[in-house]
């Protein structure tokens, strides 16, 4: 004979105002609460890649001013000094644009896994109640143990994938600590409202391997003009053609090369713009959804059971409205990236 679970007392369930609000990134209170723009800033003063091509940005500025006050430099070291000064320059942005999309992964991350747990937490409770439910109809011989066992093995897994998360939120705050260069453990607050999706994102011309073989083809040019004379040898004139020509060729492939790869970034991130706008519409359906239900209990029309599911419909639907905002955020800073124009609006912090 099938051993039975014991019978257990019905507990109503009393809903928790706290559940019905959207996640703010509450998180244990030894953890430090920090908001986006703080830690892209933090990453942008403490990142080692950022301080690095700083001091290369200034180095190169100083050889160039040395350069351009000896009066004997020649063409080709005047070019060579300012290409170095330019490419440090946009290494130096590049590095802040890498440093700024490095600090929204990171801190979107964190933020996504405690909106994950808010959702989890609720789900545990709604199984919790499933599983009570059932032993109730299992003692009135309303319901089988095959219904029991069922609701118990699914809370379990409920448990299971909450406490995986729980694990995961350690993780992601030290990623966020390692990110912005300072130790400790973080709570992420909820992310502002995006900017717009820029339309068309052009690439930046700064863009430093981009930069990198137009000075390349400026340079091959120099040298074609420099050999185009009467005293220099002809063979020496079409080695700078050569030169020229393939340099050419390698910028018209790598700037293919680039706008494709923006393209992409570009479509993912209207993807994501519209995303999220369907998440925000879809939250505030359930919200107004779990109110008419709060309506009808009151009313009696439903029971409590009933509403604490519309709370996991409502909550499930904030979970997915943080991962759309996560999905976009990360999504501009991709963009910014790929094109080498900040896209978040955050980059430029100091």
């Amino acid at each position: 004979m099938k051993h039975l679970l014991p019978r257990t007392r019905f507990i109503p369930f009393l809903l928790t105002p706290a559940l019905l609000l959207p996640f703010a990134g509450a998180q244990a209170a030894s953890a430090t609460s920090l908001t986006l723009p703080q830690a892209v800033a933090s990453a942008l003063t403490v990142g080692a890649t950022v301080s690095d091509a700083q001091a290369g940005a200034v180095s190169a500025a100083s050889t160039l001013k040395a350069v351009q006050a000896d009066p004997s430099t020649l063409a080709a070291s005047l070019l060579s000094a300012q290409q170095a000064s330019a490419l440090a320059n946009a290494n130096l942005l590049q590095a802040r644009l890498t440093a700024t999309q490095n600090a929204v992964n990171a801190f979107t991350t964190l933020y996504q896994t405690q909106a994950q747990i808010e959702q989890q937490r609720l789900q545990v409770q709604v199984n919790e109640k499933n599983l009570q439910v059932a032993q109730v109809k299992l003692s009135t011989k309303n319901g089988t143990a095959l219904d029991v066992q069922n609701a118990q093995n699914t809370l379990e897994s409920s448990r299971q994938s909450l406490a995986n998360s729980q694990a995961q939120l350690a993780v992601s705050s030290q990623k966020l600590a390692n990110v912005i260069g300072k130790a400790g453990s973080y709570a992420a607050a909820t992310p502002p409202a995006p900017p717009n999706v820029k339309l068309n994102t052009a690439l930046s011309s700064s863009y430093p391997t981009l930069l990198q073989d137009q000075q390349a083809v400026d340079s091959a040019a120099l040298s074609v003009k420099l050999a185009d004379n009467e005293f220099t040898a002809r063979v020496t004139l079409d080695q700078a053609k050569t030169k020229l020509a393939s340099a050419q060729s390698d910028l018209s492939t790598l700037r293919k090369t680039l706008n494709t790869t923006l393209a992409s970034a570009q479509s993912s991130a209207e993807a994501a713009q519209a995303g999220y706008q369907t998440a925000i519409q879809a939250e505030a359906n359930a919200q107004a959804s779990y109110k008419q239900d709060a309506v009808r209990l009151a009313s009696g029309t439903i029971s409590a059971v009933q509403l604490l599911q519309s709370q996991l419909t409502l909550k499930t639907a904030q979970y997915a409205r943080a991962q759309a905002l996560v999905a976009l955020w990360q999504a501009l800073a991709a963009l910014g990236s790929a094109s080498g124009q900040d896209q978040t609006g955050l980059a430029a912090g100091k």
